[in-house]
């Protein structure tokens, strides 16, 4: 057991909404129908961007060398120096 959540993947939360915004997109979608699409893309928007900010604070706290090694930043934030 790794830990990791199963679930959609981002591409996939992505791809969900693309075409949840064609659909909304169309004239003739009935309203019960777009307001269960709008709900779904809220749902898998806020799900997409938590996976981001997952992904955001795990690159924080890698920064890699100049020899190509990765070294953990110990959650203090980078500074444009350090890049040298």
């Amino acid at each position: 057991m790794t830990g990791r959540v199963t679930g959609p993947t981002f591409d996939e939360h992505l791809r969900r909404l693309e075409d949840i915004a064609s659909a909304l997109d169309r004239a003739d979608v009935p309203l019960d129908r777009a307001l269960q699409l709008f709900e779904e893309g809220i749902t898998r928007l806020r799900a997409a961007s938590e996976t981001l900010s997952v992904a955001e604070g795990r690159l924080r706290e890698l920064v890699e060398r100049a020899d190509g090694t990765l070294e953990p930043t110990d959650g203090v934030p980078l500074s444009p120096d350090d890049a040298d």
